[in-house]
């Protein structure tokens, strides 16, 4: 028969959560490999779906919006989601193993840090990420509705820079509320 991911080239879209979904959808299933991972395991090293993750477990209501989204902006990603809703809220509700954290720290920096920083650079566990003027003034107006500058940057990146879907997060007491 046809090699299965005879898609052919992607789309080009906008940057979406969990980008690449025409291209990765394919191969996801022989990416994941053994250990029980199932043909969403690919997701496991993808920065938006663990600040996803995050998100979720600290407030399982931003899900559905989150995922409203995803379907308008990656709609392949989408039907497999929905293909494998178990595997993919086991995944959604598990810890981080151990080292996920910092690999997740280490794309954060590659995507947006450009050099590596030498000698005094950011403390452990602390991740530079830079901000377009837009980025910059939608996080300031979720500022404005009274959350710190932190918590504001979090929920914007969490929510694939979705200003509208950040400020709902926020509202629900996003991430704890802490």
């Amino acid at each position: 028969g046809a090699p299965p991911a005879a898609a052919g080239p992607p789309a080009p879209q906008a940057f979406d959560m969990f980008g690449g979904g025409g291209g990765g959808a394919g191969g996801g299933a022989a990416a994941g490999g053994g250990e029980g991972g199932g043909p969403l395991e690919y997701l496991r090293g993808n920065p938006q779906f663990q600040l996803l993750r995050r998100a979720v477990q600290a407030n399982p209501d931003i899900l559905a919006p989150m995922l409203q989204e995803l379907r308008k902006q990656n709609p392949q990603l989408m039907q497999q989601i929905q293909a494998h809703q178990e595997d993919f809220m086991r995944m959604v509700m598990e810890q981080p193993e151990e080292g996920e954290e910092d690999d997740m720290a280490q794309l954060l920096q590659a995507m947006g840090a450009g050099g590596g920083g030498g000698a005094g650079g950011l403390p452990p566990g602390m991740v530079q990420i830079e901000l377009t003027e837009a980025d910059d003034a939608a996080i300031q107006r979720l500022q404005g509705l009274g959350f710190d500058r932190d918590a504001c940057i979090e929920a914007y990146l969490a929510c694939d820079k979705n200003e509208e879907i950040a400020a709902n997060f926020l509202l629900e007491g996003g991430f704890g509320g802490d």
